[in-house]
């Protein structure tokens, strides 16, 4: 046991000895190196002492990542309470409205669901007239169903289903000479508002033609133009483009007409929203199917 001591104190005066002989010398870089081996075979929590130090260095970056995590989860719970009011509310004005409907006798209005689909085909000889659809029957698709594509981040009218095979449909563009929707000119200008009913139609080209608007009509360049409620086939207040013209009134005629630009670029559609008829979409739709002009027969063609 004694002897056990003995030798233990003679390690610790050797080692004592060593670190101040160590202490006394120049820290040249042999110096350096020779002590940083030393102290790492004799004492080797100073090493991962270091290495520990070196990670818990990035823990700052790691505890403001979770902070900003924190904050935000928090402002999407927000998020969540208010869109879940919006809901309640939306519920409740809904069965008021159908009260109302009721009571005044009005027919309600028929409930679509939104079905995407990308444009497969175009047909070089008629660019601005129809295009082809990955959507069909199979996927619940009828006749005279309203297609919508994107502009700006919000939805616009490009045309409707006028043939419906098993997988594929063809869509009837607002641009075709054959295409015509009820639609309504307005000022973007809260301040002065106006809005003036026509009938807009396709001209086979980039350009649309809205007729019929009463000779005292004052629609301006750059005024909206929206589909109309009275429309068959189209929901109200969708996009349908800006006027880019007021043509010359015509003596023989007792309407004016304007020049639209469509919102959607008829040659860049990639994909577009298709809105099936939820009571038609039980039912097993047709194939090969044409479409009537529900729009064009409410109103009389133009005089050439």
């Amino acid at each position: 046991m004694h002897r056990e001591a003995r030798i233990a104190n003679y390690a610790l005066a050797v080692l004592s000895a060593l670190s101040l002989i160590l202490l006394s010398l120049h820290l040249s870089a042999p110096v350096q190196a020779f002590k940083a081996c030393v102290t790492y075979v004799l004492n080797p929590v100073a090493y991962y002492g270091a290495k520990g130090s070196e990670r818990f260095s990035n823990v700052p970056a790691n505890v403001k990542d979770l902070l900003a995590a924190d904050m935000e989860n928090r402002l999407m719970r927000e998020k969540i309470k208010q869109a879940q009011w919006v809901e309640t509310e939306s519920e409740s004005l809904k069965v008021e409205n159908q009260r109302l409907r009721a009571a005044l006798g009005l027919k309600a209005p028929q409930l679509r669901s939104p079905t995407w689909a990308h444009v497969t085909e175009r047909d070089p000889l008629h660019w601005y007239r129809s295009v082809m659809i990955d959507a069909g029957a199979g996927q619940g698709l009828t006749v005279n169903a309203p297609v919508l594509g994107t502009q700006g981040g919000r939805l616009v009218a490009v045309g409707r289903v006028v043939e419906v095979r098993a997988n594929a449909s063809i869509v009837l563009l607002l641009s075709d000479e054959l295409s015509s929707v009820a639609a309504y000119a307005a000022s973007p200008s809260t301040e002065t508002p106006r809005s003036f009913e026509g009938l807009l139609q396709g001209q086979g080209n980039a350009r649309l033609r809205m007729n019929y608007l009463i000779p005292d009509a004052t629609i301006e360049k750059g005024d909206m133009v929206y589909t109309s409620p009275t429309s068959a086939t189209f929901p109200p207040d969708v996009l349908i483009g800006t006027v880019t013209q007021i043509y010359p009134p015509d003596q023989e005629l007792e309407w004016k007409s304007v020049a639209v630009a469509p919102a959607a670029d008829a040659s860049r559609l990639e994909e577009v929203l298709i809105l099936k008829i939820q009571s038609e979409a039980a039912e097993a739709p047709k194939l090969s199917q044409t479409a009537p002009e529900p729009d064009s027969a409410q109103i009389p063609e133009a005089a050439p």
